[in-house]
């Protein structure tokens, strides 16, 4: 009993609250608060009790449900007032989709979707701007996408997973969940285990023995350590936690750049209930023009996406531009690999390591795994406005953490193939300790505003210590950099930008402070001690003397909960404001001039008033995207002399582009007729015509 009191003790205080008898009608009908996470059957309730307590504005729509047979639900948002003329009903209007949490381990997702659904229907009659919205678009918000592996954070014993509910045979041997984690110590919470082993790969931290890190032989170090989840041999099989409950990870389980025979992506994409449900619902919504994500991956901060394109054929032709350049003979074939080392030793990398990935994406081999560039611009400038709004708001965030896109993963699917705009927000990390600026440091900012000449006279110990605290691979030394802006191959401006986008190496070992060293100083702080479960020793079954202890789950995951709304509410504001940019279908002017008796030439103007364009470049090259559809009406008496009676507008990019269409016609003079517009994403726009 008292094992089990300390338990819930530190589960309270890591901001569960095991629900006893939550979740009924009382709780959902009481106001949702932001001060705690919630189960999945509360988010489900506070949708429904939503959608309740404003008829008017919401409505609930089940997706379907989880492997496990949980509900996966969602909650429709649109005004519908009474004005002339009315706007179309909810159906008919562009959307925009909220959604969170696909992981099932980030729950901060799910209750800053929450907030952002409650702050939509709790203001609408106080905010004109939000008012202005809702007429004009529906809005959905799917808090859930994965509550088998969310139900895990509110169990006991508590476990940090991202599988549904599927069972699977894991280890092959004709069972199903059979051997998973085991809370030996009765901690409450399933942590680590680390075993002496002469064939163990890991060590202790010198500086912080609590943390472990690989031995690395090159600095003389030999592994002391063999390290496993918590938990014993539950089939005899000889390993440990080899076929836990659960089978795949819903986010890896989308169509795009989905690993084959990789069993925690599934055995084919849309494999998973979870996944269907979603896919589906997209696929009934012609009209979600956005998609705003609550996630793990950051992909407004992080905008190198992380999937690899694979090649087609084993070897394929060099176009002629890049031929010559690389050394290589026009209409030749090579390998990847070939390719791949002709373009390193160009120096077209600009000192960064050329792969054959990278060959392949470039040559548009494989999935496409990186945005187009058509769309960057797009993408750099929400970057810019939300890291300048992170910054007045004073919310510190490690830029260099951001997680960008990975393979089979929805945001990947959604961008990709779906063909919408996508920005996916994680919403917190660990705070960083705040370093003191060196004086004269160089900084990636001062970076970007300086002159070759300028940067030159820094020297090369201030660049190779600036490349340091970047992080940046070793191959990227000073001697090299400084080599390639004396030589103009870049500017110190582009210098920044690839640091940018660069992804940081760990720095550990060799005297270097452990990458977690931070993390764990963090939670000692914030948690009293209780986010690090102190290695303790326990006689194990099968491997003997070994000791429990490690981060405890969902830690490094999710903030405190009395920070929860403060993000919540930054990025429900966030969110709203990306709202307002979508496209904006407008007949500029409609007019006819008479060419002859009873000849008109009849021209439209269309324009796009909002700042997104109407489509993306990577939705029109996956053909995922409507033109703009544009129909001359015909009354009686009436006919085309030229032009065609519906033409199209491929896309108008935003902030007022306009396109001309223009017809001619034979009809009486003081006669009337009717140009339609519009496409799914889009809505529609009529304008009227008058022959005089």
């Amino acid at each position: 009993m008292k094992r089990l009191a300390l338990a819930t003790v530190f589960l309270f205080v890591l901001g569960i609250m095991i629900p006893a008898a939550t979740g009924g009608p009382e709780a959902a009908a009481a106001k949702i608060t932001f001060d705690r996470f919630h189960t999945p059957t509360e988010v489900v309730a506070a949708l429904k009790a939503m959608a309740a307590a404003h008829p008017q504005l919401a409505s609930y729509i089940p997706l379907g449900k989880s492997s496990g047979g949980m509900e996966i639900g969602a909650l429709q948002i649109a005004a519908q007032p009474k004005k002339t003329p009315a706007p179309p009903p909810p159906d008919a209007r562009p959307a925009v989709l909220v959604s969170a949490n696909v992981e099932g381990v980030h729950h901060v997702g799910t209750e800053a979707a929450l907030f952002l659904a409650d702050k939509l229907l709790s203001s609408h009659a106080s905010d004109k701007a939000v008012a202005e919205l809702l007429e004009r678009r529906a809005v959905f918000v799917a808090p859930l996408l994965n509550p088998d592996a969310a139900a895990a954070f509110f169990g006991s014993p508590r476990w940090e997973r991202r599988t549904n509910a599927r069972p699977a045979d894991d280890d092959l041997d004709m069972f199903t969940d059979e051997d998973g984690p085991d809370d030996l110590n009765k901690d409450g919470l399933i942590t680590q285990m680390r075993v002496q082993d002469v064939e163990g790969k890991w060590i202790a931290d010198p500086a912080e023995p609590r943390l472990m890190r690989l031995a690395d032989p090159k600095k003389g170090e030999r592994g002391v350590y063999a390290l496993y989840t918590e938990g014993l041999d539950n089939d005899g099989d000889g390993e440990i936690n080899e076929d836990p409950p659960g089978g795949v990870e819903p986010n890896r389980n989308f169509p795009h750049d989905f690993e084959h025979h990789t069993a925690a992506a599934g055995l084919h994409p849309v494999s998973e209930a979870e996944t269907l449900a979603l896919v589906r619902f997209l696929a009934a919504s012609p009209r979600i023009a956005l998609i705003l994500n609550f996630s793990t991956e950051n992909t407004i901060l992080n905008l190198q996406q992380t999937g690899q394109a694979r090649a087609a054929a084993d070897k394929v032709r060099v176009p002629r531009q890049f031929a010559s350049f690389l050394g290589l003979e026009a209409g030749q074939e090579y390998t990847l690999k070939e390719i791949a080392e002709a373009a390193s030793a160009s120096g077209m990398g600009g000192g960064m390591e050329i792969t054959e990935d990278m060959v392949a994406s470039f040559m548009g081999l494989g999935p496409a795994v990186a945005l187009d560039r058509l769309d960057l611009p797009l993408f750099e400038a929400v970057q810019k406005e939300y890291k300048d709004a992170l910054k007045e708001a004073k919310l510190d965030y490690p830029e260099a953490r951001a997680r960008g896109v990975g393979k089979g993963s929805f945001a990947a699917y959604a961008y990709y193939q779906y063909g919408v705009p996508v920005f996916s927000a994680d919403l917190w990390a660990v705070p960083e300790p705040k370093k003191e600026p060196v004086k004269d440091a160089l900084s990636a900012d001062r970076l970007k505003s300086m002159t070759s000449e300028e940067f030159l006279a820094l020297g090369e110990e201030k660049v190779a210590a600036f490349l340091k605290e970047q992080g940046a691979p070793p191959n990227f030394s000073a001697s090299l950099v400084m080599n390639m802006v004396k030589s103009g191959q870049v500017t110190p401006a582009r210098m920044a930008e690839m640091m940018d986008r660069m992804p940081r190496r760990p720095q550990a070992g060799g005297g270097e402070e452990h990458p977690d060293a931070y993390v764990l100083k963090w939670a000692d702080e914030a948690w009293k001690g209780r986010g690090f479960a102190p290695w303790t020793p326990f006689k194990h079954p099968t491997l003997g003397d070994v000791e429990i202890g490690g981060f405890a789950p969902f830690v490094r995951i999710n903030p405190p909960p009395p920070e929860i709304e403060k993000t919540a509410a930054f990025h429900a504001d966030f969110y709203i404001k990306l709202m307002k940019k979508l496209p904006v279908l407008e007949v500029r002017e409609a007019g006819a001039e008479a060419l002859g008796p009873d000849v008109y030439r009849v021209t439209a103007y269309l324009t796009n008033t909002g700042r997104f364009p109407t489509s993306t470049a990577q939705g029109r090259r996956s053909l995922a995207a409507w033109p703009i559809r544009v129909k001359l009406n015909l009354g009686a008496g009436q006919s085309l002399f030229s032009g065609r009676p519906v033409e199209t507008i491929p896309f108008l990019e935003g902030s007022g582009d306009t396109k001309k269409v223009e017809w001619t016609v034979r009809a009486k003079k003081g006669s009337r007729l009717t140009i339609e517009a519009g496409s799914p994403r889009l809505g529609d726009v009529r304008a009227e015509v008058v022959l005089e």
